[in-house]
């Protein structure tokens, strides 16, 4: 219920948001065509026509809405504080505004008052920080006055309902208070009771004048007969009943739950769903490599030319790598060894005493130009920009079994550069340490982390000890 409820109130503030976009807008094209001018203060110039300023808000609205979302501003049950709140939306605004100014400039039929964006810069933040912090002090003057609470009851004081206990105080936004905890085995002042106590103990809240609404029972996986005997028992009474499952030993990839027929079924080791975000990703991959490509292209024809003289054979080299759910494909490089080398040598992993590249694959090698063709790859869809990078199946089925939870880092689309890499794991490196920056990727994965990561390839260049 709470994740509908917040998903609900995400929704209703996306629109609400929309409605703030579009009276900035509004705001700022009166302020600078109405107000000022008869304030006698940044006169109208001819050049500078107002009428069609109002034409471009369903464009303004369209661009910056997807920006905010694609931010994750409205991601369902978004813990923050005041601050943090704040900061999200600025952050969000400000790369909204910044997105709305880009496109604007493309049109060329209209010149748009740099004024006018100024203040529609600063309006916007205004009026929807505003109207946040507005719910946020409503809500919590309210319920420091006993108002839009809700108490719970955790059933289990072991780990699960430690942490379940920990997030509720580190978030009151939620609106929850705890009541205690029911454990058999535990004392302390937060103790109410044995968990065979539970229709006790909701009796005893109820008759103080402090009903409990929800119970989230917390107990163990190999509790499953404690645990339905506390459902019977729930099920004469009015509170909520959550169940906890204790599964937070696992490795979760891209954890949810979904239901067939209406049976619930959780996800424990899965792909990203299809959602907007991944969109974005693949609409960003596209943007962004076919700018590579048509910007660095006097590059490319320039190492063309090096590789092929350099010695006889194609341009680009084709190795069989493995991707997205283990699906292999055929990864391009700039050839940098003479034709068939592998043929003699077979499989190698690369180290610094390699002596079977050319002397232009070696520079190649060494400043990592060697991977630029992989672009195209991220157009044909077989790689992404940001990811775990794709090793050679021939590698894997030793990797698969010597190194633990190595498959997992197929459940993301393999990437050009990826978290490991800008962290340092990259070549003849330890590869759990590699498989633990990409575990952490997939587990966090987001359009700003990939920015992130795209800046700090670019910052720390293209050369590394461990390229070769």
């Amino acid at each position: 219920m709470l994740q509908e409820q917040s998903r609900l109130f995400q929704r209703v503030l996306f629109f609400v948001d929309a409605l703030l976009v579009a009276a900035s807008w509004v705001l700022a094209y009166y302020t600078r065509f109405e107000l000022f001018p008869a304030l006698g203060i940044f006169p109208l110039p001819e050049w500078l026509p107002p009428g069609r300023y109002m034409e471009f808000i369903p464009w303004v609205l369209i661009v910056s809405m997807t920006v905010f979302w694609a931010s994750g501003l409205y991601i369902p049950d978004r813990a923050q504080r005041a601050t943090s709140l704040v900061l999200s939306v600025l952050k969000a605004i400000l790369l909204g505004v910044i997105a709305v100014a880009a496109s604007l400039s493309f049109y060329r039929e209209l010149y748009f008052s740099r004024l006018t964006l100024g203040l529609f810069g600063l309006y916007t933040p205004l009026l929807i920080v505003s109207v946040r912090l507005g719910l946020y002090l409503f809500l919590r003057a309210g319920r420091r006055r006993g108002k839009y609470l809700r108490r719970v009851l955790i059933v289990g004081a072991g780990r699960v309902g430690q942490r379940l206990r920990d997030a509720f105080e580190e978030y009151p936004w939620i609106g929850f208070e705890l009541a205690g905890f029911l454990d058999d085995g535990k004392n302390g002042d937060d103790i109410l009771g044995r968990t065979d106590e539970i229709s006790l103990i909701l009796d005893q809240a109820e008759s103080q004048g402090k009903p409990i609404q929800y119970v989230y029972i917390a107990l163990p996986m190999s509790a499953s007969k404690r645990i339905e005997g506390q459902l019977n028992e729930l099920s004469s009474r009015l509170a909520h009943v959550c169940l906890v499952p204790d599964i937070f030993e696992f490795d979760i990839l891209n954890g949810r739950v979904t239901d067939i027929d209406g049976i619930p079924i959780i996800h424990l080791i899965d792909e990203a769903p299809i959602d907007l975000r991944r969109v974005m990703k693949r609409t960003m991959d596209l943007a962004f490599s076919a700018s590579v490509l048509v910007l660095l292209s006097p590059l490319y024809i320039a190492l063309a030319v090096a590789v092929k003289l350099s010695s006889p054979g194609p341009i680009f080299y084709r190795q069989e790598r493995m991707g997205l759910n283990g699906k292999t494909f055929q990864m391009l490089k700039f050839r940098s060894m003479p034709v068939n080398t592998e043929r003699k040598s077979g499989a190698v992993w690369a180290r610094p005493d390699d002596n079977r590249a050319t002397r232009v694959g070696a520079f190649l090698r060494r400043t990592s130009l060697d991977e630029l063709p992989q672009f195209i790859n991220v157009l044909k869809g077989d790689m992404s920009v940001v990811g775990p990078r794709p090793e050679r199946p021939v590698f894997i089925e030793d990797f698969r079994d010597r190194v633990p939870r190595y498959m997992l880092r197929h459940k993301m689309k393999a990437g050009i550069t990826g978290w490991a890499q800008v962290n340092g794991w990259r070549g003849n490196t330890s590869i759990e340490k590699r498989i633990e920056f990409d575990l952490y990727y997939i587990q966090h994965w987001s359009l700003k982390l990939d920015i992130k990561i795209m800046l700090m390839t670019i910052w720390k260049g293209f050369v590394h000890e461990h390229a070769y």
